[in-house]
């Protein structure tokens, strides 16, 4: 997965997914909000655009790092269910 980092500030983390969609991006949104932060993403054209993603918290690498570890979680109970 690719992401380029767009902007960086103290309470706020903007990225974009190069080579993923709004599955992903609303995923990462959905999971910061329960990790302790806020997110939203835009896509500047359906079919084209490339999901930007904002988070905004106290520390919005630490709620990446959490969200990351989520999914990790979730996609193994995953493939051990269709084992």
């Amino acid at each position: 997965m690719d992401i380029k980092v767009t902007s960086r500030g103290k309470n706020r983390l903007e990225f974009t997914l190069l080579d993923q969609d709004h599955t992903l991006a609303n995923l990462i949104r959905e999971l910061s909000w329960k990790s302790g932060g806020e997110a939203f993403y835009e896509v500047e054209h359906p079919l084209t655009g490339r999901p930007r993603v904002t988070v905004l918290a106290e520390d919005p690498k630490a709620v990446l790092k959490k969200v990351a570890g989520t999914i990790t979680t979730l996609s193994s109970r995953v493939e051990k269910a269709f084992k």
